[in-house]
């Protein structure tokens, strides 16, 4: 009885890497988050979305490269299929053509308009009016956010910043009135900064997801296996949602 067992888990185990040698290698990609998606002293990219991602594909039978680049790389690879997948919130235009999205969430990403804690909380978007907002370089802010950005009537002055550590310090140092950016992202930088505070108030919540390339040539049996995957860890009791702290 005990070698049947033994020769059982063998077979699984052997059927398991069959089933992984018969679908393609997944190019999946992230932006630098630190504590989410970072690249440790070897190289290797880690963090908790990238931890999540590696157990979402193995669950699905897949092997992937899993890689840091910066945000213009990844909207460039999932238009021509050098990038599979994304995790993230599809906002950006021109995009939806070119990819598809997993049916199951990953968490909600929460975008939240910074200022000074000095300063009265705005009435959104009528009290930004002839105010200065800072922006982050290449990042995708909702349709309705960028609409509202735009809105002559609210005569903004828009600055950037090509990091959120940058923007916030920019914040702090008043050289603009309001920050617009991720509320995760600004999460971090204020943990390393202690002491420093901000006053927020929330303008957007998106789910976060899967954004698979449709030029990959197998995007919707990835987006299928995923979705599977995702159910069979969460009958497991996996934690799931990587927004969840």
């Amino acid at each position: 009885m005990k070698g049947m067992s033994k020769w059982l888990v063998l077979l699984l185990l052997w059927g398991s890497l069959a089933q992984a040698e018969n679908k393609p290698r997944v190019e999946a990609a992230f932006m630098d988050f630190p504590g989410y998606s970072e690249l440790d002293d070897s190289g290797r990219a880690t963090g908790k979305a990238v931890e999540l991602l590696r157990k979402l594909l193995d669950e699905a039978g897949y092997t992937a490269r899993i890689r840091i680049l910066p945000a213009a790389r990844i909207w460039l690879g999932l238009e021509n299929g050098d990038v599979h997948l994304w995790p993230g919130v599809l906002n950006k235009p021109g995009l939806d053509e070119h990819t598809l999205l997993t049916e199951r969430d990953l968490g909600a990403v929460g975008i939240n308009l910074y200022y000074l804690p000095d300063r009265p909380a705005p009435i959104w978007p009528q009290g930004l009016r002839g105010k200065s907002v800072i922006l982050i370089t290449n990042f995708t802010y909702t349709t309705g956010l960028k609409n509202t950005l735009l809105d002559p009537q609210l005569e903004l002055t828009i600055h950037k910043s090509n990091s959120h550590k940058g923007a916030v310090n920019m914040l702090l140092r008043g050289r603009g009135d309001y920050l617009l950016d991720y509320r995760a992202q600004v999460d971090v930088v204020l943990q390393e900064v202690p002491g420093v505070e901000l006053a927020d108030m929330e303008v957007a919540v998106h789910p976060m997801r899967l954004v698979l390339s449709r030029h990959s040539g197998f995007a919707e049996q990835l987006r299928a296996d995923l979705d599977a995957a995702f159910d069979r860890l969460q009958v497991q009791g996996v934690e799931l949602d990587v927004t969840r702290q």
